[in-house]
């Protein structure tokens, strides 16, 4: 993930990914782990650029 993202937000990803491994692959939340990995932007590349140098995103990046 790149940094940036608030901590609610990594919260909600992590407990949307128990739930649905949960309910579409069967596995029970105590039996996964997740851990996030954050990265600096420019560590990202992405439709020819690196993510500092992304401009365009629909989404926003708090550095």
């Amino acid at each position: 993930m790149m940094e940036g993202r608030a901590s609610e937000t990594q919260k909600a990803l992590i407990k949307e990914l128990f739930s649905k491994i949960e309910s579409e692959v069967g596995i029970s939340p105590v039996d996964v782990e997740v851990t996030i990995k954050e990265q600096p932007p420019h560590c990202w590349g992405f439709r020819g650029m690196t993510g500092d140098e992304a401009r365009d995103l629909k989404y926003s990046i708090n550095v």
